[in-house]
């Protein structure tokens, strides 16, 4: 009964999930991410006919459930994609990724589903049961790349991030990475299943159960987040930079002699100090980072120059980037306001959000990895002395 209950709530779950995306106009990446949820009912129906040796049920559930490793890697890497590239541009690429799971439809999931649903092609379920957990084993193996790459994507785009926001909380992916973890785990943990019934005796309830049960609690607890995920808007010079570097060594090694061309080697070392000394100019006396909207491209257009130039002098030339440089100034903002008479006044989430913070978990973040202490405990120290 409990087994049963928790199988009817999550595929139930999953479904409102599903339709919630669905029906939303909220963007080319929640149909993508309803994929997920759809999947994954089918997923939990094989097992729940299982249990109740329903073969239509099971047939059924293989139709449109089985594969997933295939079927899924894909787009949980394309689902990363599709919130910084066009909806065309991920379509095209994704169609190629999914020809391993469009093979492993017609040579397995189809003739499996008719010999449980029509009771057709039975020696050929007999045959596919021998090597049933060899083909899982590579379905895992597929799945689990797919999960590698798409963490490499992930820590990509966050480095990216702080180029060019100072404030990510609103486009916050770090959901997306314990999704991807939670999954590799749920495959490690399939593998074992698979290795363990290649050796020995077959146990009396389905392994598959508990596979079953962890993806319930994995997007129950973190699919949901998808719901509220916004396209990030990145420049696609930062994206593309690990190529461009590569490009660059490979011409070096051809030619010792080849320099690199960077944005600011037009400019020489003197028109670089200036340009530091405006930077520093227009934070201090403009105060830009009070906005806390801003991004690379304003601060950029307060110097006259391109984003990508603003970019390669904090990296190049200042050893920082935009997230931390705005960051600190803000930093010091809320330090300078708590050292006067009036800081005592205002809440510390007031004094943050004047000075261009978002939100009270931002700041308690970036407060205490810029100070090595907590805001309430820089005030309480200045109190007492």
């Amino acid at each position: 009964m409990f087994v049963d209950f928790v199988l009817i709530a999550g595929m139930s779950l999953l479904f409102l999930l599903a339709v919630f995306l669905l029906k939303s106009n909220t963007g080319f990446p929640k149909k993508l991410l309803s994929v997920f949820f759809i999947n994954s009912i089918f997923f939990l129906l094989y097992y729940y006919g299982y249990l109740h040796k329903s073969h239509i049920v099971g047939g059924i559930a293989i139709l449109f459930g089985s594969g997933a490793g295939f079927l899924l890697g894909p787009f949980l890497l394309f689902y990363i994609r599709s919130l910084i590239w066009p909806r065309q541009k991920v379509l095209s690429a994704l169609k190629l990724h999914l020809i391993p799971f469009a093979i492993y439809w017609l040579l397995v999931s189809l003739p499996i589903a008719l010999s449980l649903g029509a009771g057709l092609l039975r020696s050929y379920h007999e045959q596919y049961v021998l090597v049933a957990d060899y083909v899982n084993l590579l379905e895992n193996i597929y799945f689990f790349s797919y999960t590698l790459v798409t963490l490499r994507w992930v820590a990509r785009i966050k480095k990216a991030q702080e180029e060019v926001y100072a404030s990510i909380d609103a486009q916050n992916i770090e959901w997306i990475s314990y999704l991807t973890i939670g999954l590799m785990i749920i495959i490690l943990l399939d593998s074992a299943f698979s290795v363990y019934e290649l050796f020995y005796p077959m146990i009396p309830w389905n392994l598959g159960t508990i596979i079953a049960f962890a993806l319930i609690l994995l997007y129950c607890y973190l699919g949901y987040k998808g719901m509220f995920q916004a396209n990030i808007l990145l420049p696609s010079f930062l994206l593309a930079e690990p190529n461009f570097q590569k490009i660059q060594v490979k011409s070096t090694i051809e030619d010792p002699h080849h320099k690199p061309v960077r944005q600011l080697d037009i400019f020489t070392p003197q028109e670089i100090i200036a340009l530091e000394k405006r930077l520093y100019e227009i934070l201090e006396t403009k105060k830009p980072y009070l906005n806390d909207a801003l991004s690379l491209s304003e601060l950029a257009a307060e110097l006259n120059i391109t984003d990508k130039k603003l970019s390669e002098l904090l990296n190049q030339h200042l050893n920082t980037n935009f997230y931390n440089l705005i960051n600190e100034y803000r930093v010091q903002a809320v330090k300078e306001k708590l050292q006067t008479n009036e800081g005592g006044k205002f809440t510390l989430l007031s004094i943050a959000y004047d000075c261009g913070f978002q939100s009270k978990a931002s700041f308690n973040r970036v407060f205490k990895q810029k100070t090595g202490m907590s805001p309430s405990k820089y005030r309480q120290l200045k109190i007492s002395s």
